[in-house]
């Protein structure tokens, strides 16, 4: 490494050091010694015994947003030529760690963030990796949250400013653009063939510890999970208990043939060996969308529902539900310009049917307006607060982001 490679990467790591250090978190907290110094980690209730901490950078001031740019899907996807070489496991069958990081390391760059109060320590680090050879770069959406400026290493000490092209929270995906010319592209794989127990490697900037990254390995540990975070739903995610730790956000979790199989973005704060990445099938429509500098769009009924078997017989005296309705889902609330309100829908409402699906729980609805589409009428079946059943025929609204 050259002296001004090198002090260009001093300068990288020392600024995001102080700003993992240094400020004030919206979100739950949890101080952890680490040598000398403090740092803060940001961590989201999922329920009343877990929490989960956003993986995101040598932990933040203020979350914060970077500056990227679009991906060439069709680059990405076609052509061997610019993608990192595919590994092949060792004759027992497993994973070689280290053809594998010779493989995809090329790929990761280290990411830093500064954000309006940067004077202050206001930023933070993360991950991401590159998925075409001008450049492009994918990260997740909360390591870039609130950055003005943004700042790229890659994997040879090489440090270049970034554009942020798009992000969509609800999915927790960025994309970024930096420039340069045959840069080392990662390969993209199938996450539809990921099975519990695979072997995998996990590639990050973990803790901002160094101006290489941190590998850890381990398999697959489930498989379609979901987490609420920051007040996000996600799902389908790979939970793995490769070492993820804050800083690793947004990094690739790749298999045994040096593929990408998801990106890591959550670690569960009170566990141990508990870490979830996007799977790639997953993310790689929404990513599609972002690199046109466009946000991904999904229906939207415009209503708060829960489960008829979730209410307790105050909750259903509250809203009015018909006594003999044992399955379903009430609506609790309405959005006022929202689609269901529009058509004529009411609050103690149960939904038994949307569009021909039988809805029994939550996820049977939200599954069902997810799939359907902007703009289209729909059926939906409600036994009404006198026991009556209607029909009431809503067009779909529409609100922005993929959703989990």
């Amino acid at each position: 490494m050259s002296d001004e490679t090198s002090s260009k990467t001093g300068r990288f790591l020392g600024g995001a050091v102080v700003g993992a250090v240094v400020g004030a978190l919206v979100a739950g907290l949890i101080v952890v010694s680490l040598g000398d110094a403090q740092r803060i980690y940001v961590t989201e209730k999922i329920d009343d015994t877990q929490e989960v901490a956003l993986a995101a950078g040598a932990v933040v001031a203020e979350r914060a947003t970077a500056t990227t740019v679009a991906l060439d899907v069709e680059t990405v996807t076609d052509s061997d030529e610019v993608l990192t070489p595919r590994v092949q496991m060792t004759d027992a069958g497993r994973l070689d760690v280290k053809a594998v990081l010779a493989a995809v390391a090329p790929s990761v760059v280290q990411i830093e963030i500064q954000t309006e109060d940067a004077v202050f320590g206001g930023g933070g680090q993360g991950t991401g990796f590159i998925i075409s050879p001008d450049g492009q770069v994918v990260t997740n959406a909360h390591v870039v949250e609130n950055a003005v400026t943004i700042k790229v290493m890659l994997s040879d000490g090489t440090v270049k400013p970034a554009e942020l092209v798009q992000k969509d929270p609800t999915r927790d995906l960025a994309v970024l653009k930096i420039q340069g010319d045959n840069l080392p592209s990662a390969r993209l794989g199938n996450s539809a063939e990921v099975e519990v127990g695979d072997e995998v490697l996990a590639i990050g900037n973990a803790l901002g510890l160094g101006d290489t990254p941190t590998v850890t390995t381990g398999i697959v540990s489930a498989l379609d999970r979901q987490l609420q975070l920051a007040g996000n739903r996600l799902t389908r995610l790979i939970q793995t208990d490769a070492a993820i730790n804050p800083g690793n956000s947004g990094g690739p979790l790749v298999n045994a043939n040096g593929e990408v199989i998801g990106v890591n973005t959550a670690i569960a704060g009170n566990a141990e060996g508990i870490g979830f990445a996007i799977s790639i099938d997953h993310a790689r429509p929404v990513i599609e969308t972002l690199q046109t500098g466009e946000v991904p769009k999904r229906p939207l009924l415009g209503v708060n529902i829960i489960g008829v078997e979730m209410l307790d017989e105050t909750s259903r005296r509250q809203y009015d539900i018909y006594e003999g309705v044992e399955t379903g889902v009430v609506i609790v609330a309405l959005v006022e310009d929202g689609a269901a309100n529009a058509a004529g829908l009411r609050v103690g409402e149960v939904v038994t049917k949307f569009d021909g699906v039988e809805i029994e729980t939550v996820d049977d609805l939200v599954d069902a307006v997810k799939e359907s589409e902007i703009g289209r009428t729909v059926k939906v079946v409600v036994v009404s607060n006198d026991g009556s059943i209607r029909n009431v025929r809503v067009e779909l609204g529409f609100t922005e982001g993929a959703g989990g």
